[in-house]
């Protein structure tokens, strides 16, 4: 099943929780907190394979999660890290967030990659803990939830030409003739309902060819198959606008060419409805069908050249008279259009940023008060993680908790509204009831 988009929810692995644990071991006296880290989350990567050219992974499963971290252990032993969960998807599929409406990534190449969802840090054990004024620390961090995301894959094939045209002008049996792609062929309308990619090697170079489904009039607006696939074509280096001779034939056996120049006009105008960009694409025009006729083909290109349609090859896709010829004059203009592509920058190395204690914007000093439906709520990227990862079941981990707001001068502000009977939120965990 062909399926060019899809949304799904993904979820980073939760970090482990951290371990209290004590040494205990002969000969060595009082010998303090020894629980170790939990381990860190997986990721949820998205990754371009060039084995697959269909969403339809995506089509019955929704929601992916990655693996959690493990747990700390005694004898500071480290949790283990979750492992990263990598869904793979074709190339030229774009990666958007749903709710920021951000574009997250276009994955134009095989193995480009984008982490839409990170997992959580591990939380630490009770021997990190360890101080000249906590001696004994009884507690640990739980281990932070992993970020979840809503993200939408939109598929545009990657194609170095593209052929369009009419329904029926013969778009899939040139492919299947000039390469090993399959598709279905039968005389009537809408054969192909799905893009078709086929691998084409000529002197001994390879590019690739897209059959594009039927366009009508009115497809830009979603007429027969419509904006659906006229995307696709986007990412084509080059157009193959194929035209279809048994069109112009009259009862009479003479051919009419108002029926081609007529057909031409109509498929260029839904180009540049749907967009100008891919208006401007280089198109190459190519006559199809020509076994069903002897009369000469001269007056007809002639009358096809005075309204500014220049016919480049007469082909039969059917006997495959002319296809060779057509893919030897497509190999130069394909060459020289990967050539003209925008090539990817090399990633510039980072400095390295210059880090000042609680000045930093996620730094546990960044945050704000706001009242909202009678509660207050206070946001801040760190103070949010730190309160997730709070054990608040623990005496130890309430008391480290009221030590850092008094230090980022929130505690006052939090117990004055707690007696005043006011929820307090950080984030999404209320904490009034833990104080």
């Amino acid at each position: 099943m062909f399926l060019d988009q899809a949304t799904i929810s993904v979820t980073g692995g939760n970090g482990g929780n951290g371990c209290v644990s004590w040494r205990h071991e002969k000969y060595i006296p009082m010998g303090g907190p020894f629980g170790g880290d939990g381990g860190y989350g997986g990721d949820v990567i998205i990754e371009a394979n060039a084995n697959t050219d269909t969403l339809s992974d995506f089509a019955a499963k929704k929601r992916f999660s990655a693996e959690p971290g493990g747990p700390g252990r005694g004898r500071k032993c480290h949790g283990k890290d979750g492992a990263d969960l990598v869904l793979f998807v074709p190339t030229g599929t774009i990666v958007t967030d749903t709710a920021a409406k951000d574009v997250l990534a276009d994955l134009q190449a095989p193995g480009d990659r984008v982490t839409v969802a990170q997992g959580g840090r591990g939380g630490f054990g009770n021997a990190h803990f360890k101080s000249s004024v906590r001696r004994k620390p009884d507690f640990a961090e739980k281990g932070e939830p992993g970020k979840k995301r809503e993200v939408k894959l939109d598929l545009k094939l990657v194609a170095d030409a593209g052929i369009i045209g009419y329904p029926s002008v013969g778009k899939s049996t040139l492919i299947s003739v000039v390469s090993s792609a399959r598709p279905k062929i039968a005389p009537y309308p809408f054969t192909t309902l799905v893009p078709n990619l086929g691998v084409v090697t000529v002197k001994g170079r390879q590019f690739v060819l897209c059959d594009v489904p039927g366009l009508i009039e009115g497809a830009s607006e979603g007429k027969g198959l419509g904006d659906r696939f006229l995307r696709h074509i986007e990412r084509c280096g080059i157009l193959i606008h194929l035209l279809d001779l048994s069109r112009a034939l009259r009862p009479d056996g003479m051919i009419d060419p108002k029926a081609l120049i007529a057909d031409y006009r109509a498929i260029r105008r839904e180009l540049t409805a749907f967009s100008p960009k891919l208006a401007k694409k280089e198109e190459i025009i190519v006559l199809n069908k020509t076994d069903l006729t002897v009369e000469p083909l001269t007056p007809l290109l002639s009358a096809l050249k005075r309204a500014r349609i220049v016919v480049s090859a007469s082909i039969s896709a059917a006997t495959k008279q002319g296809t060779d010829a057509l893919m030897a004059i497509l190999l130069p203009l394909i060459l020289s259009e990967r050539n003209a592509r925008p090539q990817a920058k090399p990633a510039m190395r980072k400095a390295i940023p210059t880090l000042h204690p609680q000045t930093s914007e996620e730094g546990m000093r960044n945050f704000s008060v706001e009242e909202e439906k009678g509660r207050l709520v206070i946001s801040g990227k760190r103070l949010e993680q730190f309160t997730e990862m709070t054990n608040f079941e623990s005496p130890g981990g309430v008391r480290r908790f009221r030590d850092v707001l008094r230090k980022i001068g929130l505690l006052a502000v939090v117990e004055r509204n707690r007696k005043n009977g006011r929820h307090v939120c950080i984030g999404q965990t209320r904490i009034d009831q833990h104080l």
